[in-house]
């Protein structure tokens, strides 16, 4: 029988590295990659209704009550039935789209209960003990707790430390009801939404959260405080977001959100994956050692974030807000580590070398300095191997920060990020996909993440995810650059064409300031389809001249030649980015540029690179030399290079 809410108080809540994978009829669920998979597709789902399942699954076939799903997959937090409805639904969703797996039957007045053809296979380390056993686990845990805390005790009044570090206490986001200037019913449901699903977001960190309800008016509280404003013009929902300091009610951090109509219902996951990822870093800040108590310091620090999440090519700024933190706060590492990044975002996006090679300089000097400050910053490690020249320089800087690493959550996912692009670089595709996963899942409030899991799910094969998660990016992140660039590569090269063509129409119905480059991919497309020769010359004359006009980048020019079949026309475009500047070797070893790696001109290309010196010094090979279904791929003159031949 499974445990009542009163027996589940004690049990962790559900932490989703820790549970092994399991089968429930034709699904095997990974908790750890919040994935399910079904005749080798995978799909994967949000972190909390992946909690839901695997309570709903230890069960065994017992009732779940709703306090049992708020214990352990919310923590105890206040959260309404709305919430948990919207899990609930989610998962008959995926019960519906895979017939035979499993179904969730809800008894009124109790709670939940799953079913699945069979027998449900949880795994050796699933939550699968006899509560009296896992009782007495908990309380031998419990008393070794407390001798552990007498000791420390012990040794804190020993050395005269008795009292907690400064910022070292939790602390707390109070989140407060939404107002709304709507005489809408829609709209007034979602301002009652809004908070809730700020909650749910939060409820994935260890953060304290309180959400209060309406007519509760206390002017100081402790920690952080969420609020916003609900407006409706003609065509367009409108929120005005706040973050503030709790004890003064100074802002911090404030954005509006503004969706049409017919989009508005994704605005309160957008908001709150947006609130989520500035409260953590808030958190980080203040509690850091030593913290980051300043407001006006802090409310700096949210802004170049901001524009380092939103991809944003205003780098002066970004320089300008991290410079004020660091000469205010020179012992804050974390600022420093965010006054590298916007170093190294300017060395990429000036075209002066000497300029740009001062601003990489400054950057390298900025993370040594955050690691000499706290070698645990995750971000300082992603910065140098970002200006280390050869993929061994990076990879080694990379394997460091893995080993030492520890926070902030946001640039620790980019660790990881950048050891999945590092190892696509080098055409380890496979094991990319692994190491973007991690990523995804240590900061899923990070839109290149979601962006860049999307894409190396496109790049396997594997479609059906990799358009699942890259619709997740738009409900959050409908304008990121980062999201709306990968929604075109999957489109543009994966997609059929009349479905890759509309999806290109929307696009500029929602944002008409990327027509230009649009406009590109529809000639392509076309060209692609229709596989007429007059047509594919004058595209790829196009395609050659709009990124030399940097309307496309060069990796794009790259990939829409060699799926044309211009094969010379690749490799030229190739050789001549590398005399401009490097660019992403990820790009030779798609699906799509197969061609270029049967060409002759590949192993030159690749010696150029310093990809021959990589694969040659490691041992490790890339996919399509190792891959049996791929091997026609890897020329006898590429074999012999590998060998020093």
């Amino acid at each position: 029988m499974y445990e009542s809410a009163q027996d589940a108080i004690w049990v962790h809540g559900i932490d989703l590295a820790r549970e092994t994978d399991f089968k429930l009829g034709s699904l095997r669920v990974r908790p750890p990659r919040c994935e399910v998979e079904s005749n080798g597709v995978s799909e994967t789902l949000q972190r909390r209704v992946m909690q839901v399942l695997v309570v709903l699954a230890q069960a065994r076939g017992s009732v779940v009550s709703q306090d049992d799903l708020v214990i352990r997959c919310w923590r105890g937090l206040s959260v309404s039935d709305d919430a948990i409805y919207r899990c609930i639904s989610k998962l008959r969703k995926l019960a519906a789209d895979h017939p035979g797996s499993y179904a969730i039957e809800a008894i009124p007045g109790v709670g939940y209960r799953l079913s699945s053809p069979g027998h449900i296979e949880l795994g050796e380390g699933a939550d699968s003990r006899k509560p009296h056993d896992r009782r007495f686990r908990f309380l031998a845990f419990v008393a070794l707790a407390a001798l552990g805390a007498l000791i420390l005790l012990g040794l804190m009044v020993w050395n005269g430390r008795g009292s907690a570090p400064e910022g070292s206490s939790p602390v707390r986001v109070t989140v407060r009801p939404f107002d709304t200037l709507s005489n809408s019913e829609e709209l007034r449901s979602l301002a009652r939404r809004l908070p809730n699903e700020i909650v749910n977001q939060l409820g994935d960190s260890q953060i304290e959260v309180v959400l209060r309800e309406a007519g509760e008016t206390t002017r100081s509280e402790p920690g952080l405080v969420v609020t916003g404003l609900m407006r409706d013009d003609a065509a367009d929902v409108i929120v005005a977001v706040r973050v503030e300091d709790g004890a003064t009610r100074a802002a911090l951090w404030s954005m509006d959100f503004k969706r049409g109509r017919g989009q508005a219902s994704d605005l309160p996951m957008e908001v709150a994956a947006r609130v989520a990822d500035v409260a953590n870093i808030a958190i980080f800040a203040r509690s850091a050692d030593p913290p980051l108590n300043d407001n006006s310091a802090l409310s700096a620090l949210l802004q170049a974030n901001d524009m380092i999440r939103e991809s944003q090519s205003d780098w002066a700024q970004m320089i300008d807000r991290a410079q004020g933190v660091v000469a205010r706060h020179p012992e804050f590492a974390f600022g420093h580590d965010v006054l590298a990044v916007a170093y190294v975002t300017a060395s990429e996006r000036i075209d002066i070398p000497d300029r740009a090679k001062a601003m990489k300089e400054a950057a390298r000097r900025e993370a040594n300095l955050t690691l000499k400050l706290d070698p645990a910053d995750a971000g300082a490690y992603v910065v140098l191997s970002w200006v280390e020249p050869t993929y061994r320089g990076r990879e080694a800087w990379l394997l460091r920060g893995m080993k030492y690493a520890r926070h902030p959550k946001a640039p620790l996912g980019a660790l990881y990020s950048a050891e999945a692009s590092l190892l696509s670089d080098v055409g380890r595709l496979r094991e990319a996909i692994s190491s973007q996963q991690v990523a995804h899942a240590t900061d899923e409030w990070g839109a290149p993440k979601t962006a860049q899991l999307a894409r190396a799910y496109a790049n396997s094969g594997n479609l059906p995810a990799a358009k699942a998660t890259i619709q997740k990016g738009i409900q959050l992140w409908p304008n990121h650059s980062g999201v709306r660039r990968v929604r075109r590569y999957i489109a543009g090269f994966y997609e059929q064409p009349s479905e890759a063509l509309a999806i290109f129409d929307a696009m500029d119905a929602q944002s008409p300031s990327g027509e230009n480059e649009n406009e590109i991919w529809r000639s392509f497309i076309k060209a692609k389809a229709t596989r007429s020769g007059r047509l594919t010359a004058g595209t790829a004359l196009r395609i050659r001249e709009a990124a030399g006009q940097e309307i496309i980048s060069r990796e794009n020019e790259l990939l829409m030649l060699a799926a044309l079949g211009e094969t010379r026309q690749a490799m030229e475009a190739a050789n001549s980015a590398l005399d401009e500047k490097r660019f992403e070797s990820w790009v030779l070893f798609t699906p799509v540029t197969r061609n270029l790696r049967q060409d002759p001109g590949f192993v030159g290309l690749a010696l150029r690179m310093g990809l021959i010196d990589y694969w040659r010094e490691t041992g490790k090979r890339p996919d399509f030399c190792i891959n049996p279904t791929m091997r026609s791929e890897c020329s006898p003159r590429l074999l012999a290079a590998l060998k020093g031949n």
